[in-house]
């Protein structure tokens, strides 16, 4: 629901807008979703992970959500990178190849 007077397109806008501002400030934006909340240890393990990624000037902006539907492992979103390291796409794709006929 969007206040009277904005439309869709105008959220769609801002949206660009900050995009683009964000860039500008170096700001790299990052989401992970993990099957269960990270702990205190492997989030700062990622966040260094992923700092080594960066050139000098950028900083992540790193945003978690959970979603149990990953049964386990974690998908890394940056920018327009997507990396799926959970355990349900890996079951997927057995399941998958082992549909295949020999």
């Amino acid at each position: 629901v969007y206040p009277a007077g904005v439309s869709t397109q105008s959220t769609g806008s801002f949206k660009l807008f900050n995009t683009i501002m964000a860039a500008q400030r170096g700001e790299v934006p990052c989401k992970v979703t993990s099957a269960r909340p990270l702990s205190d240890d492997h989030l700062a393990s990622l966040k260094e992970a992923l700092g080594n990624f960066l050139k000098e000037n950028e900083k992540l902006l790193l945003e978690t959500a959970t979603d149990e539907k990953l049964i386990g492992g974690m998908v890394v979103e940056v920018g327009d990178k997507r990396v799926d390291m959970s355990t349900a796409t890996k079951i997927r794709k057995l399941k998958a190849a082992l549909a295949q006929p020999l």
